[in-house]
């Protein structure tokens, strides 16, 4: 499969954090993009993120082998490193309760489908940017029913508590949506290291005003995530279609 694509990804570990417990892939030779934000005691975070990626990549590896992506047989995949990791989780020490987010996209020729868990994000540049997951948290789920403004959600006690991770359960729920490509749409998928610092305007700004370069415009996000305080690790992936 051939896309025609320009990408570029960064992690960083942010100012407060002694651990970088984010995860993510760029396999362009399948069209799969994600980032996960791990969590759970010690190094837990950092495992449950990369199994997940890990299981997923090689699972779509195989199985695009035998036919087209599509969204069910992207959430397959997600629900299978949903099981990966839970299974992990009740047998290894010191990783009960671990989990992890994921977000991302698979793509084929003139569409993707993208696809999340958790609240790690997807958007879309185009002539503005779109978010297109939506987040699995509290404040999430407050937003969606009009109970408390954007504002509020910003400074909500409840604003890093998901409600729905890879791992923590024996079966997930996985959101799936279909879109379509228009040439020189960019999607950006990050974890909330950079979403709940990171004003969605300003993410937007930063992206055009780094014009051609991915690479810059992932580094000046996360220096902007880092600047409004970097209290969590940071992962960027950005692609943009040619």
């Amino acid at each position: 499969m051939t896309l025609n694509i320009k990408f570029a990804a960064k992690t960083d570990v942010g100012r407060k954090r002694k651990l970088n417990e984010d995860s993510f892939c760029v396999a362009e030779d399948i069209g799969l993009f994600l980032v996960a934000d791990g969590m759970g005691g010690h190094s837990a975070g950092e495992i449950a993120s990369s199994t997940a990626v890990d299981v997923v990549k090689t699972s779509l590896s195989q199985w695009l082998k035998k036919g087209p992506p599509n969204s069910e047989v992207f959430a397959r995949a997600i629900r299978l490193a949903n099981k990966a990791v839970f299974e992990m989780a009740e047998k290894g020490a010191g990783m009960k309760g671990m989990g992890t987010t994921i977000a991302g996209i698979l793509a084929c020729d003139n569409s993707f489908t993208a696809a999340n868990v958790g609240d790690s994000r997807i958007y879309r540049i185009r002539n503005g940017i779109e978010q297109l997951s939506a987040d699995h948290s509290v404040v999430g789920m407050q937003l969606s029913m009009g109970l408390i403004t954007k504002e509020e959600a910003k400074r909500s006690a409840y604003k890093n508590v998901i409600t729905r991770a890879v791992g923590t359960a024996g079966a997930v729920e996985v959101d799936t949506k279909d879109e379509g490509i228009i040439k020189n749409d960019m999607i950006l998928i990050c974890s909330d290291g950079l979403s709940s610092l990171v004003e969605d305007n300003d993410i937007l700004d930063t992206v055009n005003r780094s014009g051609d370069s991915l690479d810059k415009a992932c580094d000046e996000l996360i220096g902007l995530a880092n600047f409004n305080g970097g209290d969590d690790n940071i992962t960027v992936v950005l692609v943009k279609f040619l």
